[in-house]
């Protein structure tokens, strides 16, 4: 008669993670003993709709007071306007928010490549994208189109 040998103990360690649902670690052929600890280490403050609507606030005036030629100004305001609308939304669309403001940037950017105009607003719009984008669920760079 054959004696059955133990198996080695193991050990799995994630940091950093970020898992959604039951998520199933680990598996064993006998015995398994799984322990989840969720530790929640964000230290993102959400944002009240008051202060999303204050930062794009901030982006129409960056627009407005820049020495874009005034058919890019128009245009990229209107996009701002719109989000600026849904945000302001009992329930906001968050993905059109996202993709009005995209708009917004991307008018940007003919202009500054059709008439060099707005290279130093990248620069003023980079800090309150980057405040705006984790109510968007967005990364401030995608808002930006660099």
């Amino acid at each position: 008669m054959s004696e059955e040998k133990p198996s080695p103990s193991q050990s799995l360690n994630i940091n950093g993670g970020q898992f959604s649902g039951g998520v199933q670690i680990g598996q064993a052929g006998r015995d398994l003993t799984q322990t989840q600890r969720i530790v929640s280490g964000n230290t993102v403050k959400q944002l009240t709709s008051a202060e999303v609507v204050e930062l794009i606030t901030q982006i129409e005036n960056l627009f407005e007071t820049s020495e874009l030629p005034k058919e890019y100004k128009e245009k990229a305001i209107k996009h701002i306007e719109s989000a600026k609308d849904e945000a302001q939304a009992k329930e906001p669309d968050k993905d059109f928010a996202t993709k009005s403001l995209q708009r917004a940037t991307k008018v940007l950017k003919e202009a500054n490549e059709a008439v060099g105009a707005g290279e130093g607003l990248w620069k003023k719009l980079e800090p309150v994208t980057t405040q705006l984008a984790p109510w968007l669920g967005v990364v401030a760079k995608t808002l930006l189109f660099m």
